[in-house]
């Protein structure tokens, strides 16, 4: 499995050629709301995806003009998201969505899919449990602490993919730490920080406090693929 961070919480997942990218924020929609610090690392052209998962309705995860520039772009690219996003998807016109459940695994070509549970103001909000060829990884997308996301099913992850902001609804960086000490990856990696000046953090301290604990850690460079 090949994994590109998009900035924010937007990954681009690849598995044998099969593309899947979650919440893709390419347009500037919110400015004048929050100052964008990082443009998106990829073209529209250069994105290719198979299929676009909004793991909930925010605008910085399932954001309309990408959502639509993307649609137009692909229209054989499958979109999909839990309760909210998936409405929302379709009233943007986009056909036939795929709702996400929690606990209810599917199929995307050769990545297993698994919503997870997640504690966010969206209330139909989701994480994600990603398999393709042996690797599985947790993306927690936007979530608080809760006790409700160590289930057997986030065990014995490769990789966790973890927001560390503190605001908004996620979890802080501390809080992200004790997280995966308890979830027990062999690689923990930050997101959810340096997109917005008003909603960042600085990743070093728990990158640091995740190889003192023996869990690999590394700052993700956007745009630029590493393999899993």
């Amino acid at each position: 499995m090949t994994i590109t961070w998009l900035t924010q919480g937007g990954f681009l997942f690849e598995a044998s050629g099969y593309r899947l990218v979650v919440d893709p924020y390419m347009s500037d929609s919110l400015a004048g709301k929050v100052t964008r610090l990082a443009s998106f690392p990829l073209a529209l052209g250069e994105l290719r995806p198979d299929a676009v998962i909004c793991t909930h309705d925010h605008l910085d995860h399932l954001d309309p003009d990408s959502m639509t520039m993307i649609a137009g772009s692909y229209p054989h690219c499958l979109f999909g998201g839990p309760e909210q996003a998936h409405r929302h998807l379709g009233e943007l016109g986009i056909l036939n969505p795929l709702l996400l459940e929690v606990g209810k695994r599917i199929g995307l070509g050769p990545l297993s899919i698994t919503p997870a549970f997640a504690k966010h103001s969206d209330p139909s909000a989701v994480g994600l449990l990603i398999g393709a060829a042996g690797r599985k990884v947790y993306l927690t997308a936007d979530t608080e602490f809760d006790e409700q996301i160590f289930t057997p099913l986030a065990e014995g992850m490769n990789a966790v993919l973890i927001c560390i902001n503190g605001r908004l609804g996620n979890m802080n960086w501390q809080e992200a730490v004790e997280t995966v000490r308890r979830l027990k990856p062999s690689m923990a990696l930050p997101m959810h920080y340096g997109l917005f000046a008003e909603n960042t953090e600085d990743p070093g301290p728990f990158i640091s406090a995740c190889r003192e604990a023996g869990i690999a850690s590394f700052e993700m460079t956007p745009g630029k693929p590493f393999d899993l």
